[in-house]
């Protein structure tokens, strides 16, 4: 059914379900991530879905709160590099399909001193991130970078960092 007022067609709001890629049941709720991002929130598995529009404009967000305060970043940063105890991930190894677009993410590796991969949508870039990856992932600080760990850089960078653990001492 369509409502046309004052000339213009409009059309009624599609509520699309999307389901978890780890549990496979439509689960995802939407949430408001401590750090102001936008997501949706597995019930089950608690992962988290941002999508790519969602993380850029909270990116966007971030970077000019840090230009207007920029006391306030590096308070941040203080804070995060106080040895506090990372949560335990627990890690999905399997292939993944896109919580939005339903094709096959991509797993990357993180690095920086974290061991588990993240997953991303290479058709709709959108990133899912399982149990506590997310809480890993700000308190060291990479929570604003993530869209450079897929790059050949960050990977190249990922690939140095496990040779030099793995060299005899």
């Amino acid at each position: 059914m369509f409502i046309i007022k004052d000339g213009l067609t409009i059309y009624p709001l599609l509520v699309v379900t999307m389901k978890c890629p780890i549990c496979h049941t439509p689960t995802l709720n939407p949430v408001n991530l401590s750090t102001g991002l936008a997501a949706h929130q597995c019930s089950q598995c608690f992962g988290h879905w941002i999508s790519s529009d969602n993380y850029w404009q909270w990116l966007e967000r971030r970077e000019q709160t840090e230009k207007e305060q920029p006391t306030k970043a590096v308070a941040n940063l203080d804070k995060s590099a106080t040895g506090n105890r990372l949560p335990p991930v627990v890690d999905n190894r399997t292939a993944n399909f896109c919580a939005d677009c339903k094709r096959l993410m991509t797993k990357t590796k993180v690095g920086r001193g974290l061991s588990f991969y993240i997953d991303r949508c290479s058709h709709c870039h959108g990133v899912w991130l399982d149990q506590n990856e997310l809480e890993n992932l700000i308190q060291k600080d990479l929570h604003h970078q993530i869209h450079y760990m897929f790059s050949s850089a960050w990977q190249f960078s990922v690939r140095q960092e496990r040779l030099i653990e793995q060299k005899p001492a």
